[in-house]
C-alpha cells in the first residue's frame, strides 16, 4: 500500500505533474465532438488551453523537468496545427478590396437581460456611429425592448418589434425592406431582406446554454433545426446570433461544413465577444455572423459592451 501511494505521489503530484496531466486531458477532450455537456466545454476553450500549455512549458523548465517540458511544447505544436486546420470554412475574407461590389453591414449584440436601460443611449450612439444595415439583438428585457423601439426612425423594418419577446428570442432591425418573416418556438427568427434587387435570407438565433445539461441538449436540437432551415434555403443566406460555440470547437467546424456556411477567424485580430470584462486574448468569440459562399467578409470587429457581458460583433460583408 505504501509503495502504491509513493508511486502516485511521484507520478501525479511531484513538481507540476498534476498540471501536466490536466493539460494533456484538456487537450484530448477539446478535440472531441461527443455531444457530452462537460466535455463540450473544453472544445470551446482551445485558445485558452494553448496559452495554458505555453505557460506550463516555462513552469516545467523552471522546475527542471526537461522531458516533460519537451512533451508539453510538442503537444502545443500539434494542438495548434489541429486548431488552425480544423475549420476549413473560417477563412472567407476578401483580400482584394478592389473586388468589393455590394456591401452589407451587420451588428449582432447580446444585450444581457439584466442590463440597465440607462445604458441604451450609449448603445444607440454606437449603432449610429457604425451605420449598420441590419442589427440583431438578443437577451433584452421588456424595458430595453421599449428603448429599442425608438430606433424605428432609423430602421423602419423589423421582425415583430411590437410583440413581447422572451430572453432567448432575437429581434432584427433593418434599414431595408423585410419580407416573409417567421418567428418560431426554437428561438429562431427567419426573414428575407431585399437589397440591390437581391433577396437575402436572414436567420437570427440564440442557442441555449446556461450551464445545464438540459439547455445543452436543447441547443443540439436547435442546431439540427438550423441545418434543416439552411438546407431548404436556395437564396443568399446570413445566420447571426449568440451561438455559444467558438471557432476552435469541432462542433462549430462540423456545423459550418454540414450547412456550407462560412465565416472568418483571425488569431492576429482577435474578436472575443464574451465575457466582456476579460481582455480579448483571454476571452472567446461565441457570437457569430455566418454566411453562404457568395459572401466574403470585408471587416470584422467588436465594440464596447455597454453594460452587457457580451461585446457587440460588427461585420461588413461583400456580395
Amino acid at each position: 500500500m505504501k509503495d502504491n501511494l509513493a508511486f502516485i505521489d511521484r507520478t501525479v503530484f511531484k513538481k507540476g505533474n498534476i498540471l501536466f496531466f490536466f493539460f494533456l486531458i484538456a487537450c484530448f477532450f477539446s478535440r472531441l465532438d461527443l455531444q457530452i455537456f462537460f466535455i463540450d466545454i473544453f472544445s470551446h476553450l482551445g485558445f485558452q488551453i494553448l496559452i495554458g500549455g505555453i505557460l506550463l512549458f516555462f513552469i516545467l523548465l523552471f522546475l527542471k523537468r526537461f522531458w516533460a517540458s519537451v512533451i508539453c511544447i510538442f503537444v502545443c505544436i500539434v494542438f495548434t496545427a489541429d486548431i488552425l486546420s480544423s475549420c476549413n470554412h473560417c477563412n472567407a475574407v476578401l483580400k482584394d478590396r478592389s473586388q468589393i461590389r455590394n456591401k452589407l453591414r451587420l451588428i449582432s449584440f447580446n444585450i444581457s437581460y439584466e442590463n440597465p436601460v440607462e445604458n441604451f443611449e450609449n448603445i444607440r450612439e454606437m449603432i449610429l456611429s457604425e451605420k449598420p444595415d441590419i442589427v440583431q439583438f438578443q437577451e433584452f428585457s421588456p424595458q430595453m425592448q421599449d428603448k429599442i423601439k425608438t430606433l424605428g426612425s432609423i430602421f423602419p423594418y423589423s421582425t415583430e418589434l411590437n410583440k413581447p419577446k422572451g430572453p432567448f428570442d432575437s429581434l432584427i432591425l433593418s434599414k431595408h425592406p423585410l419580407t416573409n418573416t417567421k418567428v418560431d418556438d426554437n428561438h429562431v427568427v427567419i426573414t428575407n431582406l431585399i437589397l440591390n434587387e437581391a433577396e437575402i435570407s436572414i436567420v437570427g438565433v440564440h442557442l441555449l446554454t446556461g450551464g445545464t445539461k438540459k439547455n445543452f441538449n436543447n441547443a443540439l436540437q436547435q442546431i439540427s433545426y438550423l441545418k434543416t432551415i439552411v438546407s431548404n434555403t436556395n437564396k443568399n443566406l446570413i445566420l447571426l446570433g449568440d451561438l455559444n460555440m467558438t471557432s476552435t470547437s469541432k462542433r462549430f467546424a462540423k456545423f459550418l461544413k454540414e450547412t456550407n456556411l462560412y465565416t472568418y477567424t483571425s488569431y492576429k485580430n482577435i474578436t472575443s465577444t464574451w465575457p466582456a470584462f476579460m481582455p480579448d486574448f483571454l476571452g472567446i468569440q461565441i457570437d457569430h455572423i455566418l454566411f453562404s459562399n457568395n459572401f466574403k467578409m470585408v471587416d470584422k470587429k467588436t465594440s464596447n459592451s455597454f453594460g452587457s457581458v457580451h461585446r457587440p460583433l460588427i461585420v461588413e460583408l461583400s456580395y
